[in-house]
């Protein structure tokens, strides 16, 4: 009897993501003594000392094992986050103690699957965290690429990609295709920018780019980062070329509380009667599923009858394995994800061809609407780089275990250990389209195109002989497209320095509220 009580409190399983019967570490440790009364020559723990034997390690470092222990993807390929590990408290205890993990982070690192994760992440303060998700942050209102200047070379520029309207950059005047070279008044090389580019204020000095030769100039513009929210519809234009009228959409995020702005843009389209559509997504890293099956009903018209992309969770998880539709209809929700209703209707199109414009930045929930589109018989033509290939998503995992570490909502998450803001953001699911197709590799562009080979002329997002969408022109007018557009220039050899300007950039996530209210309508 003892061995199957043990054998119960150490396999127990989630079923649901807003009611979820996960047993509690407090649990197991009360319940211990029930355990060990028995003869069990595997604990070391003694029949004197186990009616009083308690986790010792911190409660963050105890909140970091368990919730990876309950919904990490890789939970069955970590040795260190068996079921069993918990078995013996004292065990347990000097695991989590080890002078290796100094901080819960570090534990956090260390219990990561690094042979297939490159995306699950540690979160310092989950309020920031939720600040993040609707497009809210201290942002200075500008990004940026840097680019070594050439190969081998110490000397790095950067090049201002595009600017928030009503932004700090905006209001001191950058606009997309400045060059810098300097931050604060130091040159920026290979081994010091990411120094530079820590602190709330950069006082950015322009440079001049001809070839290999970058030389300072004597402007500057200082910018000081505030609380910004911005909108990831960054630009709607309607542009008539000789065979087409065409749809141009600049979209920079998956964010759940925009749904209603990306469908107006749609309706902007629709009212024009667009022959082709071109979305621009070089910028975007991804965000909420919903949001990108809403964008897919609005491209293609396809309704909820058809599925758009299926998760797949761990063994443990597996009750929470499901397939979202394309979505016929507005889902509207707040700024914190509460969903607000689905009455309004949606500025669907029914496009046959779709152009995307791509980079290594294109990530998550952008690759998700690419790959779920091709199943149903639309022409996805990509025009850029290599996207990045994240097919994995995440929940934001808290200390809330009695609702097994993902609360669903503002009234759950008043739950959350008010100790602590900690929290993770855990790869917990893989997503593939109606045909069973994932993309651990990413996508090639059909017609490749690199930004940074014509850096020193980029033109204002939207404008017709911008290099991506002028591509995308080219091929609409005329089915191909000429090199001098794409990558026969030198520059194309320069090597972009890895950073991220956010640490919540590449996300792909479930609201919590989602998958309850899906499977309810699934049932009507």
């Amino acid at each position: 009897m003892c061995s199957v009580l043990k054998n119960n409190l150490t396999k127990m399983s989630v079923n649901t993501l807003a009611s979820v019967k996960l047993y509690l570490l407090s649990a197991v440790l009360v319940s211990f003594a029930a355990i060990t009364s028995c003869s069990d020559s595997s604990t070391s723990v003694s029949d004197a000392d186990s009616d009083n034997a308690e986790i010792t390690a911190s409660e963050e470092k105890q909140f970091v094992w368990n919730g990876l222990n309950t919904w990490y993807f890789w939970q069955g390929d970590v040795p260190d986050l068996a079921d069993s590990k918990n078995d013996n408290v004292a065990e347990f205890s000097a695991f989590l103690n080890q002078e290796r993990f100094e901080t819960e982070e570090d534990l956090f690192d260390h219990l990561i699957y690094r042979q297939e994760d490159d995306f699950s992440w540690f979160i310092p303060d989950y309020e920031v965290r939720l600040a993040q998700r609707t497009g809210t942050s201290k942002s200075f209102g500008f990004r940026f690429q840097l680019v070594q200047l050439a190969p081998g070379s110490d000397r790095v520029f950067g090049y201002v990609q595009y600017v928030v309207p009503d932004s700090p950059a905006d209001d001191a005047g950058l606009i997309r295709g400045d060059i810098f070279n300097r931050i604060n008044g130091q040159e920026i090389t290979v081994n010091n920018f990411q120094s530079l580019l820590q602190g709330d204020t950069y006082e950015i000095g322009f440079a001049a780019l001809d070839g290999d030769i970058l030389e300072s100039l004597d402007e500057s513009a200082t910018v000081t980062a505030i609380t910004l929210q911005e909108n990831p519809i960054h630009k709607v234009e309607v542009i008539e070329t000789e065979r087409a009228t065409v749809g141009y959409l600049m979209y920079n995020a998956f964010r759940f509380n925009f749904h209603g702005e990306l469908n107006d843009a749609f309706g902007e389209f629709k009212n024009a009667g667009i022959d082709e559509l071109v979305l621009d997504m070089r910028y975007n890293g991804g965000g909420a599923l919903v949001t990108s099956a809403i964008l897919a009903g609005l491209i293609s018209g396809l309704t909820e009858e058809d599925p758009f992309a299926s998760l797949i969770y761990n063994d443990r998880q597996s009750a929470q394995n499901q397939t979202f539709p394309f979505f016929d209809r507005l889902l509207e929700y707040d700024d914190n994800g509460a969903f607000l209703g689905d009455d309004t209707p949606m500025n669907q199109l029914s496009m046959s061809r779709l152009y995307v414009l791509v980079t290594g930045r294109t990530a998550s929930a952008s690759e998700t609407l690419i790959n779920g589109l091709e199943p149903y018989g639309i022409d996805v033509i990509l025009i850029g780089e290599k996207t990045v290939g994240k097919d994995e998503g995440s929940i934001t995992v808290y200390d809330a275990p009695e609702h097994g570490y993902a609360p669903s909502g503002a009234e759950e998450r008043a739950d959350i250990n008010p100790n602590h803001k900690r929290a993770m953001q855990p790869i917990v699911f893989k997503i593939f389209n109606s045909d069973g197709r994932d993309y651990p590799d990413g996508f090639i562009p059909d017609i490749p195109a690199i930004e940074r080979a014509n850096v020193e002329n980029l033109k204002p997002l939207g404008d017709p002989e911008e290099q991506f969408l002028a591509a995308a022109l080219q091929h609409i007018e005329n089915g191909f497209v000429p090199a001098k557009l794409l990558t026969d220039q030198p520059s194309a050899t320069r090597n972009v320095i890895e950073m991220k300007q956010s640490p919540f950039e590449d996300e792909f996530y479930l609201l919590p509220s989602d998958v309850e209210r899906f499977r309810t309508n699934q049932e009507k």
